[in-house]
């Protein structure tokens, strides 16, 4: 590390839940090493957190290979800038997070000039071909935070560290549902239905209608059951409102997912990082996801596994239900759900097993291990002096 200068880091990250990682690694990082200055692109939490931004991703992010394709422009005028700036000031470590899209990008235009930590890297071991090797090659230090990840990663050669997985911190941090049902305002005792659809614009195109359309038919068949809706963003809180006063159902508009998640006795949930954060709180749930046919047929033939959401992959069987493509309609959704809020053996069963696998995801503390490595990486050290995740 260069010590004529203060330690600078610079850290990438799009979308909600990179951003979330990113706020999380930064606090951590502030905490092991005080004098290191941050900056980067990001969003509102990792602003937050102390890093200086010098954009704002929170819309950079879409669905599917065939849809950012329509993006390529502003995508390439946003890398090629990038680079630029990283190059004429190198930063001591470039830190990548999730936004693999992006990320890959900039990693194989800046490999072998800038060190570089790749915290979540891109999921390979349920894809199809060489992808793990493709990444190990572009000489970054990995920080998986699923084991599997790390043991595809490893057999491809990859210089990567298992850190666990950062959500393990929820139910060390969590008042359980009675907390979470007093702050929405939900009285004791009440049955809820937490409706999380997404936290990109093209995924409530695709699930809030149907997702608000399912809660209707449920409160038609079960007239006692409150509902809430998890705001991933305040950049879509006037579209979550609008939509609510449009369906006419009393659903109370939460920000974050976790109070949500927390209080509800079933999740109807758009499939991606919340799916884990539900199996560590071992809340029932019901997945579902719905993209373009060219972009669902393309996953269809990348992807090696039969199922979306990580329970079921880490599984290797149907845990909670998975409502896609053409199944993800109000009609399955509300009968999915029904089942479930009319079945507690059922509910507890698979409460029992989430929380089961949820144990394979390491203990808490994730990104205060991810920040070691990111230092140490800074610093040109082997490794740092963490205890390894149990």
């Amino acid at each position: 590390m260069n010590t004529a200068r203060p330690c600078r880091l610079f850290l990438v990250a799009g979308e909600v839940s990179g951003d979330l990682h990113g706020a999380e690694l930064a606090r951590e990082i502030a905490a092991l090493g005080p004098s290191v200055c941050l900056q980067g692109i990001g969003g509102r939490h990792m602003e937050a957190a102390g890093i200086s931004l010098i954009a704002d991703s929170s819309d950079w992010g879409v669905i599917g290979w065939f849809e950012a394709a329509r993006r390529l422009p502003p995508f390439l005028r946003r890398l090629s800038a990038l680079v630029d700036r990283l190059m004429a000031d190198p930063p001591h470590a470039l830190v990548l997070i999730d936004f693999p899209g992006f990320n890959l990008a900039l990693l194989k235009r800046l490999r072998g000039r800038i060190p570089a930590v790749y915290y979540v890297p891109p999921m390979v071991a349920i894809r199809r071909g060489d992808r793990a090797a493709r990444v190990a090659a572009l000489g970054a230090r990995l920080l998986a935070i699923f084991p599997f990840e790390a043991d595809a990663y490893r057999r491809a050669g990859a210089d990567v560290v298992f850190v666990g997985h950062p959500a393990t911190d929820l139910a060390r941090s969590s008042d359980g549902a009675d907390g979470a049902l007093a702050r929405i305002g939900i009285a004791p005792a009440t049955p809820v239905v937490g409706l999380l659809p997404g936290s990109r614009g093209l995924e409530l195109d695709a699930l809030l209608s149907p997702m608000l359309e399912a809660a209707r038919i449920v409160r038609a068949a079960s007239p006692g059951v409150a509902f809430a809706m998890a705001e991933a963003s305040p950049v879509f809180r006037d579209r979550l409102a609008a939509a609510v006063v449009s369906s006419g159902l009393p659903v109370a508009i939460v920000p974050g997912s976790r109070d949500v998640m927390a209080a509800s006795t079933v999740l109807l949930m758009a499939s991606g990082t919340a799916a884990v954060e539900a199996m560590i709180l071992g809340a029932p749930m019901v997945v579902t996801y719905r993209v373009s046919r060219p972009t669902w047929w393309y996953a269809r033939a990348a992807f090696k596994v039969r199922w979306v959401s990580i329970p079921n992959i880490m599984a290797g069987e149907r845990i909670v239900p998975e409502l896609l493509q053409s199944q993800a309609t109000a009609g399955e959704m509300s009968r999915a759900v029904l089942a479930l809020l009319h079945d507690e053996p059922a509910r507890e069963a698979i409460s029992h097993r989430l929380r089961s696998l949820a144990e394979e995801l390491g203990s808490p503390g994730a990104a205060r291990r991810a920040a070691a490595e990111v230092l140490s990486a800074a610093s040109g050290l082997e490794r740092p002096l963490s205890r390894p995740v149990r």
